[in-house]
Order: C-alpha cells, then structure tokens, then sequence
C-alpha cells in the first residue's frame, strides 16, 4: 500500500500515518513498510509482544486525532442529560458493561449495569436513559432483543463494538468500532482484546463529568 491508500484503508489523513511512522522511531513510511515486510516474511506460529501492539498502536494513533475527538463529543451529548445510564452486555462483554457502570458511578454518574438480557425491563425503561450496549460481534440475540426494547421506550442507544457494520451499530443513536481483528480460540470463546472498549468508557465517563460540572456552574 502507499501511504494515501493505508490512510484510507485506517480512516485517518496521510499526515497521520506519516507522524505515527515517525512517533513508532521510523525514518519515514519506506523504512515502517520494509519493516513489516520483513517481520511478516519471519513470522512463525508462537504469540509476539509486537503483535499484539500493532493493531493497538495503530488504534491508539487514531484517536490522538480531531475526528476521533468530535466522535466523542457527540456521544458525551447524547449522555449530557440522561438517568440512568445502563450498561448492556454478556459474556466478556457483560465484564466491560459492568466496569463500565462501576466507573460511572465512581464519577458521581446515575449508571448500572445489566448483564442478564432476560431481565424484564419494561417497568423501568424510560426515554431520559440512555443505553451503552457492549457487544465484541455486535451480533448477539438476546443482547439485541433487550435493546431494541429500550429503543422502542425512548431510550438513546449507544454501542461499543469491534464490527463497524453490525446489527447492533446500525440500530444505536451513536457507535464505536475497533476493527481489530477477531480472535476465537477454545471452540469459540472470544479472545479479542478489549481495550479499545475500555477507553472509550473511561474517556466518555470523564468527559461527561467535566460536561456536568461546567454545566452546573
């Protein structure tokens, strides 16, 4: 790829593909491109630190951008007013919903957390929440039929995913995708990492409370 076609292929400008190379001690894009080519023709079957950075580092590299910046503050004002704010999800993802609530409340935030999508919701559904639904696949049944439901009562919905084109994307108000790459191990259980995920709480959750305190001034 040229530097133009892996900045369209990563949603970022040719000049932040450019810093990054220089930020990651390359002397430019040629030099970071040799590199790979020589560390995918080396490659063999055992797990690698520099591996599992990659995608990270290039994740991380996004978000230090204005776009990735204003994506969040469109999230953070969809949540400026809303109570509850309820955590969604099941499996690993139902562990980030539940951080993701914890820290919430930590910060002074009205926030639960829901990992049961058989919870009958219908006697507290209302259109002042907003919903965070935390699903790796953006796929999941039962996740889905749960927040369709509080869709259908007002609720804005908002979704932390790795798949950009999901059900659960297309159906929320707001969405976030990774794009890492999915890892399945042990008969399918989900080993992608969940560390995008965990920043967008964290950054989302701080961002609402300096939102809420300049608010109230």
């Amino acid at each position: 790829m040229s530097v133009r076609e892996l900045a369209a292929a990563t949603y970022v400008s040719p000049s932040t593909v450019m810093r990054w190379c220089a930020k990651m001690g390359f002397t430019g894009f040629d030099s970071f491109r040799a590199t790979v080519r020589r560390a995918v023709s080396q490659r063999n079957d055992d797990p690698a630190p520099q591996a599992d950075l990659g995608e990270l580092s290039l994740f991380f590299s996004r978000a230090d951008s204005p776009a990735f910046e204003a994506m969040l503050g469109h999230a953070t004002a969809l949540l400026e007013h809303a109570e509850p704010i309820m955590f969604v999800g099941e499996g690993s993802s139902g562990t980030i919903a539940d951080y993701g609530a914890r820290l919430f409340a930590n910060l002074g935030l009205f926030a639960i957390g829901l990992t049961d999508a058989f919870y009958p919701t219908s006697s507290f559904a209302r259109k002042t929440m907003a919903v965070i639904a935390v699903s790796e696949s953006g796929e999941t049944s039962k996740l889905l039929e749960l927040t369709t439901g509080l869709a259908e009562c007002g609720a804005t919905v908002l979704a932390l995913t790795n798949t950009p084109d999901s059900t659960l994307a297309a159906m929320s108000d707001w969405s976030f995708a990774a794009g890492l790459s999915s890892e399945r191990v042990n008969g399918g259980y989900n080993a992608t990492s969940q560390l995008p995920a965990v920043f967008i709480i964290e950054s989302l959750a701080r961002r609402l409370v300096r939102l809420r305190q300049d608010r109230n001034r």
